[in-house]
Parts: C-alpha cells; structure tokens; sequence
C-alpha cells in the first residue's frame, strides 16, 4: 500500500527517486585513504551524487555498500567519511555542514554525526567531495589535503595534545594559519565512547563516538586548504534564490534574538523553554528546576550571557549564535573560547549546577579534550546518582566526593573521563557498558537508548521524545526530534507539544527535511529547527536546482530525504539488529513520572508510544509488528538494491 508525504500541509503520492545528472555545486572529487598502507586515490562524484546527491546521503550509501555485517567498528575495514553538503562552499545561507559517518562504537549501528565552521568551504575549495578513511595506522598520522592533492603526515608533535594545542602546533608546521583542522583530542586518543571530532576549536561533531573511531585509526586531524572555486550551474538563478533566502532570514523576527547568542534568544531563565527540557534534573530524577537557579546560570547579570565578549558565526552565516565568552576571575579565571550552547545549559541540569563559570568551563573543556558534551554529561550524570546513593564510592572514584551541585568536581570528573583516569576508565565505555560491569543495580538509573547515552528528555514533549527514539543514530535530537510547532519542526501539522496526536507525521515531515538540510549542507537553525527558522524544503530546492542544475520537486527532494533515511535504517537492520523494541524511551521515562513543576506525572505512556510507533511505521511503509522494512516501501523509494540485502540477511518483509 502506497503512503503519503506531507509537504506543505498537503499529502501526496508516492513516487519513485530517480536520478540526476548535476552540472555544479560539487568539487568533483572523493578522496579515498587506505592508512594501513598510506595509500591514497581518487574517483569522480558523479556516480554518487546522481543518485543520492551529496552530503550525509552519500555517506549512508557508501557505509552501507562497502561494510561487512562482520566488520567491528575498531577493525581496519571500518570505514570513517566525511562528507560536505553539496551546496557547502556556495553563498547559500549558512551552508557550511559536514557530515561524518561510520559504524558506532556503542552499538554497531549507524554512526553520524555533523559540524560546521569552515572547514566543509575549505575542503571543496581543496577540490574534494568526500574523504573516505579506512585501515589502521601503525603511528599516529594526520592527512594534509591541499589544492587537489592529499599526503599523510606523522602526528609525533600533535598526539597527546589537546585540540586547541593541535591547532597552533599543525599551523605552525605548515606555516599557515588559516588551514582548517578537524581532530581529536586526548578522548579520541584513548578511545572514549563519547569522544567527538572538533573542527576550529569549537565545531563539534559530536554522538556516535566518530572521534573514538578516528583515534582508533591513530588519525589525529585532517587539515584542509584549498584556493579553488564551487561553481554552480545557473549562477543568475542561484543568486536570486540566495537573495531570496537571505531576506526571509532579515525577515525572520527571531533573527535579531538570535544574534545576540543561542542563550539569550531562546533559554532566558523566565522562558517556558525551561519547564519543557527540564525534566532531566540529576540524570532526570526532578522534573522541573527553580526560577533562582536558572537565573544563576543564564541571567543576564551574572550568569553566562555576562561572560560574553561577542557573537561569532560559521562560513556564510548571516545571523550568527556562538558566543565567545572569557572569564576573568574566580577559580576558572582565564578560561575563554567560543561555543556555548543550549545543550550546555541543560548539561549543568543534569548535574545540579548553576554556576555559571563552571559551566562555561565544562563547555570549553569538552572542545579542547575532544569530548561530545551530550553523551558525556550523562554518563557522568549517572555516575553521581549512583555515588548518592551508594553504588559508587569515594573508593571508586580515587576520594573525589561527587556531590550534585559541584562545578569542580563535574570538571575534574570530565579530566578523568578523557584521560581514562580512576572512574574515568570505566565511565569512558558509555554508560550501558559501564552499568554492566557495575552491576547493583545501577541500570536503573540509565536514560540509553540502542546502547548510546542521552542527554535528553522524552516525558513532557512527545514529538522530542518520538525523534529521539526512533533516531537511526542512536538518541540524537538533531534527527527527527519536534518540539512546538513555533520552534521546531512543521509549522503546518497542528499538534499540542505535550500531545501524542500528530506527532508521527511530524517527526516524519521532520525526518526528511533534516536529510535534506544535511545533504545540501545548509544549517538547519536557519531552517526547521530552533533558530531564526526562516528556510523551508521549498527553499532547499529552489537553491539546490540552480546550483546543481537538475529539475527536481519539492516533493521529489523530500522523496530524496525519505529514501536516504531508509539507508540508515538498513545498515541498523543489518548491523545492530535493531528492531521495534529498541524504538521504545528508557525505563526511567516510563516508569517514572516528572516530580513537579507545570508538567508533574507526566511520563511516557507505553501504550500511547506504541501508537505513535505504528503510525510512524505506517508513513514508512514498515512493517508496524516488527518495524522492519518492506519490499514495497523500498521499491517505492527506489532502493531494490537496498531490499535485496535485506532479503539476503532474511530481514525484508
């Protein structure tokens, strides 16, 4: 039975992708990087992006084409692809994104994760799409991509650095400040589960582990330059597209808030943004915290906008949300860098610290050891509930007291965590991992889905909590995730945030417009998310036609994004063996329910859950018993290759 696309209010036909013969936008090229070896070659794009595009679309298919089943994430076969949107490097609004996949060091599923900055522009202006990174170094190395051409470096003088350390020693040796870097820190190094790639000091790809993965591979950084062009196919329409979408930004009224940092313009300590996300509290055992203590942290006097020194912003951004903070006094004095973000506000939530500088101070730390904050913070989190209440003892921790509420000790628990110090050790395989060799008990405290730490909350937002469960990369809300319909998602699907109803066709309109804003690489805060929320698919495609110079539908587009996320779905499938049951919140959010607050006994109903699932699974053609795929679903979406793995593993339906 045929299902129906939502796009613009309006359900449509199915139709299958077909593919595309693009004139511009793309440098051309994939670099392939055999580090076992040191051997490195390169092929055309086009085959790729005739079929998927670019960008994180074109990632999904090469991971699911070229990966055993068999394949471990720490053998040399893994591979590690990074791969820029296909309108990166053009004067599209905010496109900057790269995206980087593998197999996830949690779960053997996918493994995504996205950043942007400057370093996607710079690797198209080096000529390269995509760079695919497979094998094992004997040594720790760096690869040195420049103006067509790429050669591996010994890291000797970098390995053991932090990020930031790895920046000035990288420049300095190729005599260049302005090479753009993405690399790990020590947590990649020591092959933390939660270790992340960090691009400019303060991009984080962050999830999945693709930082553990690198330094698996003893890759510590690639660093870019290039003094190329992109061109684009029809450079008049293009520009007219552009100016387009830079005026509905201008336009946008949340513009002007945003400008002034993620901070201000969304999580004032008087905004209803708080009652909402919350309900994480000390690893989410309080549902909702005090007035006093969100001013502490994000009030304009003394909390963290009173650190900022100005707003920075990514490769052709015109609005702009980073801010770059420096702290002058007080046990942190000197610590300075860019980034803090929303998410960082809720990581001092979860641990029940309202202190401004030390939160500033756990931002910054994550960038420089090269640790993703959301999976970090909570298995960190869950470290101190289970220190409270006996589990974990000052013996285990090497006589830290680890106490809600201590900046200091939530600081020196991430030292410990990237360098695999005491605890450290034990916290760096994850949480689920870490739980299991504990034992008494502690799973309990757990908020893991499909192995992988979250740092979210799935009781009061439905939408959220749906996105999050039914994420191909494990609990990431950047992946179908909605909140209200004024912030994030499809404005057009009426639907109460707290609310089961409608959510399922929100998260799928959600779904597909995010891997729209992946494979064209446009940041999606100026499009369907929290941000100035101006850009929409119609946008997208208007953009990608006359830069790529295709003809393609707004809803051949969302098709497009439809049949990449069932890419991922396969390699889950096949992989990790993920099934309905995985797509199911934790424990704690079901048993559970908030403990004050607006939104007190709220929880996931299971029951409720399981109708939101069939409905999902319905609008994806899956099959609603088991969730896995079908035979006609994938033909609709032209993926009979992808069937027919399944159908080989004995995992179609």
């Amino acid at each position: 039975m045929r299902k129906t696309l939502w796009i613009s209010g309006h359900p449509i036909g199915a139709s299958q992708v077909r593919s595309f013969s693009v004139k511009g936008g793309s440098a051309g090229k994939i670099l392939r990087v055999d580090l076992s070896d040191g051997r490195i070659w390169i092929e055309d794009t086009a085959p790729y992006a005739a079929r998927f595009i670019g960008g994180r679309a074109v990632n999904s298919h090469l991971l699911l084409t070229e990966t055993s089943p068999a394949t471990s994430w720490s053998d040399p076969e893994n591979p590690l692809i990074f791969g820029t949107g296909c309108l990166v490097g053009t004067l599209a609004p905010a496109a900057n994104r790269v995206s980087i996949d593998t197999k996830n060091p949690y779960s053997g599923g996918k493994g995504s994760a996205n950043f942007g900055g400057s370093f996607g522009p710079e690797l198209k202006y080096a000529g390269f799409d995509h760079v695919i990174v497979t094998g094992k170094s004997p040594k720790p190395v760096y690869l040195w991509i420049h103006d067509g051409t790429a050669e591996l470096r010994s890291a000797a003088g970098s390995w053991g650095k932090t990020t930031y350390e790895t920046e000035e020693i990288l420049q300095r040796e190729l005599e260049d400040d302005r090479v753009e870097i993405a690399g790990i820190g020590p947590a990649g190094e020591n092959l933390v589960k939660s270790a992340c790639v960090i691009g400019g000091r303060f991009k984080a790809a962050g999830g999945c582990g693709v930082g553990c993965v690198m330094g698996d591979k003893r890759l510590k950084a690639i660093v870019v330059r290039g003094r190329g062009a992109v061109a684009v196919a029809d450079g008049p329409g293009f520009m007219a597209a552009v100016d387009r979408c830079r005026a509905k930004i201008e336009a946008s009224p949340l513009t002007p808030r945003w400008r002034k940092g993620c901070i201000e313009a969304y999580c004032p300590p008087d905004s209803p943004f708080w009652d909402l996300n919350t309900d994480r509290v000390r690893n989410g055992q309080i549902g909702n915290w005090p007035l006093e203590r969100r001013v502490n942290l994000v009030g304009l006097e003394a909390g963290v906008p009173s650190y900022k020194k100005r707003i920075t912003g990514c490769f052709a951004c015109p609005a702009a949300c980073n801010q770059y903070s420096e702290i002058g006094d007080g046990p942190y004095r000197g610590t300075r860098g860019i980034g803090y973000w929303i998410g960082s506000a809720m990581y001092s939530c979860r641990f029940d610290v309202d202190d401004a500088a030390a939160s500033i101070k756990f931002h910054l730390l994550c960038n420089e050891l090269g640790l993703d904050g959301d999976a970090c913070s909570t298995v960190l989190s869950w470290a101190l509930e289970c220190f409270d209440k006996g589990i974990i003892t000052k013996e285990d921790t090497g006589g830290l007291d680890l106490r809600w509420g201590d900046g200091e000790a939530m600081n020196l628990m991430v030292e410990a965590l990237a360098y695999r110090k005491g605890i450290g050790d034990l916290l760096a395989e994850g949480g689920k991992e870490a739980a299991r060799r504990l034992g008494r008990g502690s799973d309990g405290f757990l908020t893991a889905m499909k192995g992988q730490d979250t740092v979210d909350a799935f009781r009061i937002q439905k939408g959220w909590g749906l996105g999050l469960s039914t994420s191909p990369c494990g609990p990431r809300h950047l992946r179908g995730a909605v909140s209200s319909p004024a912030l994030c998602g499809p404005r057009h699907i009426p639907r109460e945030t707290t609310g089961y109803e409608n959510q399922p066709e929100a998260v799928f309109w959600q779904v597909c417009a995010k891997e729209i804003e992946d494979i064209i690489g446009v940041c999606n805060y100026m499009g369907t998310y929290f941000g100035v929320r101006a850009l929409e698919p119609a946008d997208y495609t208007e953009l990608t036609c006359a830069a790529l110079g295709i003809d393609i539908s707004e809803e051949e587009f969302m098709r497009v994004g439809q049949a990449a996320y069932n890419l991922e779905k396969a390699f889950n499938t096949i992989h990790a063996g993920f099934e309905r049951q995985d797509d199911y919140p934790p424990r704690r959010y079901v048993e559970e329910p908030v403990d004050r607050g607006p939104f007190a006994g709220a929880k996931c109903d299971g029951d409720e859950w399981g109708q939101m699932l069939d409905r999902f699974y319905e609008l994806n053609d899956w099959d609603v018993a088991t969730g896995r795929q079908t035979r006609s679903g994938l033909y609709d979406l032209g993926l009979e290759d992808v069937a027919a793995r399944l159908d080989e593993a004995g995992l179609l339906l």
